[in-house]
């Protein structure tokens, strides 16, 4: 299923599509890859074309804590483009959790573009504040929602619901995502099997 940022995306991409593949530039990273540093100058932001991405921090003690996962269709790192403040800096790290292809966007052609387009700068200035939102409500739910809540969640967002579905990430990796422990994430897991709110086969998942 298509995210809402995913479908703004794609309304500015039809309109728009030639003037925008004359601004990307196309980049391959393995697997591990760092895409960028926290606090690296902001240079634009990505478009995924394949592979998986992780967003995350690392805290004084060197323990990361995963914002996101991303995967082919979504963006990574467009809320800075707005900033008009300097240094402008990427407020976190992103990394290759696979091999995969981005799109790099450099800030200042796109601005450029988006400033000479009022109809594709409301939709990006629209398709931001969701990507805002979203880490937003996920800092809400890893407040208030239980273990079992975040993992179901994270189901539905992988199309659970209708289909069988491939973990993209590790349990422990899944566990920095959901802000709790990989002993939490398994015995959250177990009890989702147990009693039959979840499916497992040959390693993929399906909400009942």
């Amino acid at each position: 299923m298509m995210s809402t940022v995913g479908s703004y995306w794609a309304a500015i991409y039809e309109e728009f599509g030639s003037m925008i593949k004359r601004i990307g530039i196309e980049r391959q990273f393995g697997k591990d890859e760092l895409v960028f540093r926290e606090k690296d100058s902001y240079e634009g932001f990505f478009e995924i074309i394949s592979g998986n991405f992780k967003v995350y921090i690392l805290n004084a003690d060197g323990k990361e804590a995963i914002f996101k996962i991303a995967s082919a269709g979504e963006l990574i790192a467009t809320p800075p483009i707005f900033q008009t403040e300097e240094p402008c800096l990427y407020p976190a790290f992103c990394q290759a959790l696979t091999d995969g292809e981005l799109v790099f966007y450099p800030k200042k052609q796109f601005l450029d573009f988006l400033l000479g387009n009022p109809k594709a700068l409301y939709l990006f200035s629209v398709l931001t504040v969701d990507h805002v939102n979203y880490f937003r409500k996920k800092m809400v739910e890893n407040l208030f929602l239980t273990v079992k809540e975040k993992i179901l969640g994270f189901l539905k967002g992988l199309g659970a619901e209708t289909n069988f579905v491939h973990l993209p990430i590790a349990k422990q990796q899944l566990a920095s995502l959901l802000g709790t422990t990989p002993e939490s994430v398994s015995r959250a897991f177990r009890f989702l099997l147990d009693e039959g709110i979840v499916e497992e086969n040959n390693d993929r998942y399906r909400i009942l």
